[in-house]
């Protein structure tokens, strides 16, 4: 009696998937249907334009490096080419695997912005007065925290990697 039952339990189970198995396409049926239009050489002249597509805007190259920094301070800046000004004082820094390109103290919100031009890992030694280092709230590198940053007596030094284009320090 039970290997009746098996029987036709099986066969049921068996007529069902075929019939659901009629129902569903093969899937090499459905990508004969697609129709791919492959192009190659001069018929992609409008649509690939060098290394890249003809419809992403170009975007400027970046001017050779300089080895000599420059600064665009706020307008009270007197301090020399060779410092960053850094809350009321001028400092001055010592800069490895990298150039200063300009730099920025935005009183309103005192942050002192340093751009640079990085091609390797390297470090920004800042010597400042002592007084200054317990101001510093905050310092970024390219927008995330730094947590390779160390501070003795009069140096700040912040470390950066190969690529970094800005340092930001907050509360100085």
């Amino acid at each position: 009696m039970q290997t009746k039952y098996a029987t036709t339990f099986l066969a049921i189970t068996l007529i069902a998937v075929m019939m659901i198995g009629m129902q569903i396409e093969p899937i090499d049926a459905k990508k004969a249907q697609v129709t791919h239009t492959r192009m190659y050489g001069s018929a992609t002249k409008n649509i690939v334009c060098g290394d890249k597509l003809c419809s992403e805007p170009d975007t400027p190259k970046q001017s050779p490096t300089t080895t000599e920094p420059t600064n665009s301070m706020s307008p009270t800046n007197t301090c020399s080419k060779n410092s960053i000004q850094m809350k009321s004082s001028c400092s001055s820094f010592n800069i490895k695997g990298a150039t200063v390109r300009s730099s920025m103290f935005d009183e309103t919100r005192g942050v002192t912005t340093i751009k640079i031009q990085s091609t390797d890992d390297g470090k920004l030694t800042l010597n400042t007065a002592s007084s200054l280092l317990d101001t510093i709230a905050m310092i970024l590198v390219d927008g995330e925290e730094s947590n390779d940053v160390s501070a003795d007596d009069s140096k700040i030094t912040i470390e950066f990697y190969a690529g970094t284009e800005t340092i930001e320090i907050f509360g100085n």
